[in-house]
C-alpha cells in the first residue's frame, strides 16, 4: 500500500507571506532550515514546522504519554525541544482553555456566594426585630445589675 505524499508548497508559501519573509525552497526533512525561518515557523505555524522537520526521540515517559495522547503540562517543553511543535501548540491551547474554564467557574461560584449573602442582608429584619425575645430571668438580672428598681426617682 502506497501512502500519498502531501505537498506542503502552498502551506509554505502562505507561511512566508504571513511572516513577511522571502519565498525560498520548501525545507526538507533532515536538512537544516534557516534560523529566521525556523523561529518564525515555530511561532506562526507550529504544525507546518512539525510536518517539515524531523522530530527527535522523546524521553520514555513522555513518549508513552504521547502514544496514549494523555499528556502532562510538563510535557510541553520536551515536545517543543524535540520538534513536536504542533502537538505542543495544541497542548498550550488546551491549557489556556482549561485555566479560563477554572477561572470562569470560580467567578460563578463567587457570584453565587455574593448573591446569597446579599439576599440574607436584604431579608434581615432591621433593629432588634430579628433578635429572640428576652426571658424574664434575663430582664431581672439586667435590672439588678444596673440598679433599676422600677420605682420613680425624683
Amino acid at each position: 500500500m502506497e501512502f500519498p505524499i502531501i505537498d506542503e508548497t502552498q502551506n509554505y508559501i502562505s507561511f512566508c507571506q504571513k511572516a513577511g519573509l522571502p519565498i525560498n525552497e520548501v525545507p526538507k526533512k533532515g536538512k537544516p532550515m534557516d534560523f529566521t525561518y525556523e523561529l518564525a515557523m515555530k511561532e506562526i505555524d507550529p504544525h507546518l514546522y512539525e510536518r517539515l522537520t524531523e522530530q527527535g526521540t522523546l524521553k520514555a515517559d513522555v513518549l508513552d504519554r504521547h502514544q496514549r495522547q494523555a499528556y502532562w503540562t510538563t510535557d510541553v517543553k520536551e515536545l517543543e525541544a524535540k520538534g513536536y511543535t504542533g502537538v505542543a501548540a495544541n497542548l498550550k491551547k488546551e491549557m489556556i482553555e482549561g485555566r479560563r474554564k477554572i477561572e470562569e467557574e470560580k467567578l460563578l461560584e463567587m457570584i453565587k456566594r455574593n448573591e446569597a449573602k446579599e439576599k440574607l442582608l436584604k431579608e434581615k429584619p432591621t433593629g432588634f426585630q430579628g433578635l429572640p425575645p428576652l426571658s424574664p430571668e434575663t430582664i431581672a438580672r439586667a435590672r439588678a445589675q444596673w440598679g433599676l428598681t422600677g420605682e420613680p426617682t425624683y
